[in-house]
């Protein structure tokens, strides 16, 4: 043996080690070049501005997006195969179907309580049993028997509802009348009472197709809430610091006689959710109310709803992603548009939306009822069609300038908290009245 290889007297040689294995080169190589990268990437952002690093998060959110959403297709196809019992022939649309349904409900995009629907399909056509105290008028076609809510009507206040959905309103009351006496918070004050009228009935009821197991516990869901938020109390000295800032109000009508409401999420200066929520609350209860709740007509699905409905005009000039409301924020504030305020709005206009808000549109639209998603429109300026579409529904003299209208976009806080005031004081009276009754 070569000499620096023979074994000395008393010694015991080590062998030299072995050559180092391809994965031991290709690891150190991997760990080796991902430090550097990642002192690279370090470098770099220190380098941007703060809109640069914008733009790379927005990338990298898009990116991780789609990859969620690829993922879930491949899963979402995997198990309706595995649920089919084996794969399916292209030509049965069966298969796209389920697997269709089957992504919808992993990435939350679904109807509320579908997975009810078979169990509520008998009460499509098994009626209530009403009793006699709580029994409503005869159908449109015969005098009302008993005293309706909130007291008796006659049969040309519901000529607005066919005879079939008469007849299904009359139950959900019954249904209302026993779940109170089995639950007596669910109408236990004078404001509840005022709420839970024929118009809301109608809402619930349409809102969830005229069912009514599913209508029922729409409705108890938002009485329980109500019980607790109590929206009707809230008044502008309460959220005066949220409404100062200028980014949620009434403005008129548009050409067809509905509620404007525009929001201004640039103006937004506040991230405590508590309050922001309490504000909104606030807002939908200004633009929602009525002095005579009771006399407003029941309408069913087919008859016009313009009194009822509401637009939302939603100005994103100034908006960024700093100012954007907390993901949680965001969707109790969708749950309390769809869950509380059903069949209250007509369309959502997003004026001049950035481009980064497809990052906070991405991310918030699974939890949109399908419904409500068909409703909301995109706006850009410098789409003249678009524009031209925008000005057939507003009056433009009532439109703010940042909007494309007429009118001074400057917000007079002084004078809204003044109007706003007086609201409350209306609203108070109209309370204590029916509370006297």
């Amino acid at each position: 043996p070569p000499p620096s290889h023979r074994p000395a007297m008393g010694r015991r040689v080590v062998p030299p080690p072995p050559p180092p294995g391809v994965l031991e080169v290709v690891t150190a190589y991997v760990v080796t070049h991902v430090d550097m990268a990642k002192l690279a990437v370090v470098t770099e952002m220190r380098k941007m501005t703060p809109g640069d690093k914008d733009t790379v998060i927005a990338g990298v959110f898009v990116l991780a997006m789609l990859l969620a959403q690829v993922t879930l297709v491949v899963l979402a196809r995997f198990i309706a195969r595995a649920v089919a019992g084996g794969p399916k022939e292209v030509e049965e649309p069966v298969s796209a179907q389920v697997a269709g349904l089957a992504w919808m409900m992993s990435a939350g995009i679904t109807q509320p309580e579908k997975a009810e629907e078979e169990d509520d399909q008998d009460d499509i056509h098994t009626p209530v049993k009403i009793r006699p105290e709580d029994e409503a008028p005869d159908s449109p076609l015969g005098p009302p028997p008993t005293p309706f809510s909130p007291g008796g009507r006659q049969s040309v206040f519901y000529s607005k509802l066919t005879t079939h959905e008469h007849q299904r309103l009359r139950e959900f009351r019954a249904l209302l009348n026993k779940s109170a006496r089995e639950d007596p918070t669910l109408l236990s004050t004078p404001a509840l009472k005022r709420f839970a009228n024929d118009a809301t009935l109608c809402r619930y009821l349409r809102a969830r197709d005229w069912n009514l197991k599913r209508a029922m516990k729409m409705l108890k869901a938002s009485l329980q809430w109500r019980k607790v938020a109590r929206p009707e109390a809230i008044t502008w000295d309460d959220v005066r610091k949220e409404g100062e800032e200028g980014k949620q109000y009434l403005a008129g009508r548009d050409r067809h006689g509905r509620a404007v409401l525009i929001a201004r999420p640039g103006r937004d200066g506040s991230r405590e959710q508590a309050s922001h929520v309490r504000f909104l609350i606030y807002t939908l209860e200004h633009a929602t109310w009525s002095d005579t709740a009771e006399e407003d007509l029941p309408l069913g699905a087919h008859a016009e709803h313009t009194s009822e409905k509401l637009v939302v005009l939603i100005n994103f000039t100034g908006w960024t992603l700093a100012t954007a409301p907390p993901m949680k924020t965001a969707r109790e504030t969708l749950a309390i548009l769809q869950e509380h305020y059903p069949e209250r709005l007509a369309v959502a206009v997003c004026y001049n939306p950035p481009w980064i808000f497809a990052v906070f549109w991405k991310a918030i639209s699974p939890f949109i009822d399908p419904s409500t998603y068909r409703k909301i429109r995109f706006v850009n300026p410098k789409r003249e069609k678009e524009v031209r579409r925008m000005r057939q529904m507003f009056d433009m003299s009532c439109v703010d300038e940042d909007l494309g209208g007429d009118r001074s976009s400057a917000f007079d806080a002084h004078a809204f908290g003044d109007k706003m005031r007086v609201f409350d004081a209306r609203k108070a009276a109209v309370l204590k009245a029916k509370a006297r009754r």
